[in-house]
């Protein structure tokens, strides 16, 4: 079963391993090296109390899309983030850009 188009695992391996108990099941590869996303569309430093989860409901319009500003920036844990660093934005992608269900 492929991932959902809009997910961030959209672009990743399925693989079917074999369990210790001999039981099968399907898991994602690792993105390994990160997504190349283009030229960031701007920069965000961060202020007392912001997450990550929060900066992205503010720039990309949902608090899930956490890991787009994370994959932008040189690879850092969220919880080492704090006031004064600086996120690089990432430009729209297949999971932050808008779609029309219907045409007009």
């Amino acid at each position: 079963m492929a991932a959902d188009p809009t997910s961030r695992f959209a672009d990743l391996p399925l693989y079917e391993v074999t369990a210790s108990d001999g039981t099968t099941r399907h898991v994602i590869g690792l993105r390994i090296p990160r997504p190349t996303l283009g030229t960031p569309i701007g920069r965000r430093m961060l202020r007392e109390g912001d997450g990550v989860d929060l900066v992205a409901q503010e720039l990309l319009g949902s608090e899930s899309l956490w890991w787009r500003l994370l994959d932008a920036n040189p690879l850092v844990h969220p919880f080492d983030l704090g006031p004064g660093d600086t996120l690089a934005i990432p430009p729209p992608g297949t999971a932050t850009r808008a779609t029309r269900a219907r045409t007009f």
